[in-house]
Parts: C-alpha cells; structure tokens; sequence
C-alpha cells in the first residue's frame, strides 16, 4: 500500500489530504486513475512497477467529498480525474463523480492536488 499526502489548492485554499492506493485485484482501477490523473499513458497489459518514490511531485486533479464518521468530518479522494482539456473545462461533465462539492455553490467538480512529502 502506498500512503499519500496531497496537498489539495482552489484558489487559495490548500488543505491536505490523506489517501491510500492499495496493491490488490479490487483497488488496481484506483492505481492506474492516479496515474492517469497525473500524466501517465496507461498501455494494455503493460507490466508496471510503481513505487511510493514514483507518486512525489505528481501533480493532477481530483473530485473530493466530505465523509461524515463518529460525528467527524474529513476530505476523502472520491475519484482522480483524467488530465483537463479545453473541452472537459467548457462544462461539467455528467458522467462525472458526484458528491459534495458537485458544482453547487460554486465549489468546483474538479480539485487539483500534488502528492506531497509533509
């Protein structure tokens, strides 16, 4: 499992936020979402060797909600985004993740973020 530190800005607000990827057959998709998110071209059936050394200065972009526990409240990565285009940045995009941020409020669907070493 690889920890992560991300240093999550809009505008300009940072807060950090902590998330995992795990190395198993249910959680490889959030692998290979991170690395889309910050740039890598995936290839099918390519064998990859990704190292917690290979998440430190990424940057990318993410859709965040607010999980609720024991009366707590936290930032949690509900799903990387692929890199921005012109045309994902002219509307939001409706099969996009949803949650709380979603739009409304004019808080944004898409967050960007840097791994962080703190």
């Amino acid at each position: 499992m690889i920890e992560l530190q991300l240093l999550v800005k809009n505008g300009t607000t940072e807060v950090r936020v902590f998330d995992n990827l795990v190395f198993s057959e249910k959680a490889f998709w959030k692998i290979d979402e991170f690395r889309v998110a910050t740039g890598e071209k995936l290839v099918e059936g390519q064998k990859v060797n990704f190292e917690a050394e290979d998440c430190v200065d990424r940057k990318g972009r993410c859709h965040l909600f607010v999980d609720v526990y024991e009366g707590r409240s936290r930032n949690k990565v509900e799903a990387y985004l692929p890199p921005s285009t012109p045309a994902a940045q002219a509307g939001p995009n409706p099969a996009g993740p949803t949650g709380s941020g979603g739009g409304s409020g004019g808080e944004p669907d898409d967050i960007n973020f840097s791994p962080d070493r703190g």
